[in-house]
C-alpha cells in the first residue's frame, strides 16, 4: 500500500517539475529480468555467499557449546550483520546492473519515470511503455 503510494506522489512531483505536460511512464517486469543471464548470475553467486556464511555461522555456533547465552546472542548478531551486509552488497550490484541497462534505453525513449510492474505487484493495468523485452536483450 505504502509503496503504491510513494509511487503515485513520484509521478505527481514528475508532472509538476516538468510543467504538468506530458509525462512518459515506461515500466518493467522485474521478475523476468531477474531471469536474464547477467542478473541471475549476481543473484545466484549472492545466494552462494549467503548459505555459506550461513553454514560457517551454525558450525560457529556449534563449536561454542561451553558459552553463556550472551556470548551465543552476541554470536548471532555479528552473524546477521554480516548476512546483511552481503544482501546489501549484492542488492547493489544488481541495481547498479539494471540501472546501467535502463540508462540508454529510457534516454532513447524519452522515458520521464520507469516502474516496476511484476505479476506478483502488478501496477500498471493500461498504457506506459514496456521496456522489458529492451532491458532483457541489454542484459545477455
Amino acid at each position: 500500500m505504502m509503496k503504491k503510494f510513494l509511487l503515485i506522489a513520484t509521478i505527481l512531483m514528475t508532472m509538476l517539475i516538468s510543467g504538468c505536460g506530458e509525462v512518459n511512464i515506461g515500466y518493467v517486469d522485474g521478475e523476468k529480468l531477474m531471469d536474464t543471464p547477467q542478473l541471475k548470475t549476481i543473484r545466484d553467486e549472492g545466494e552462494k555467499k549467503l548459505q555459506e556464511a550461513e553454514e560457517a555461522a551454525i558450525a560457529e555456533l556449534t563449536a561454542k557449546e561451553n558459552a553463556t547465552d550472551e556470548e551465543k546472542q552476541q554470536a548471532q548478531l555479528e552473524t546477521q550483520r554480516k548476512l546483511m551486509g552481503i544482501q546489501q552488497a549484492y542488492a547493489s550490484q544488481l541495481k547498479q546492473k539494471l540501472d546501467a541497462a535502463l540508462a540508454d534505453i529510457v534516454k532513447s525513449k524519452n522515458v520521464d519515470v520507469v516502474i516496476d510492474s511484476s505479476e506478483s505487484q502488478k501496477i500498471v493495468f493500461e498504457g506506459g511503455i514496456d521496456l522489458t523485452d529492451e532491458v532483457v536483450k541489454k542484459l545477455q
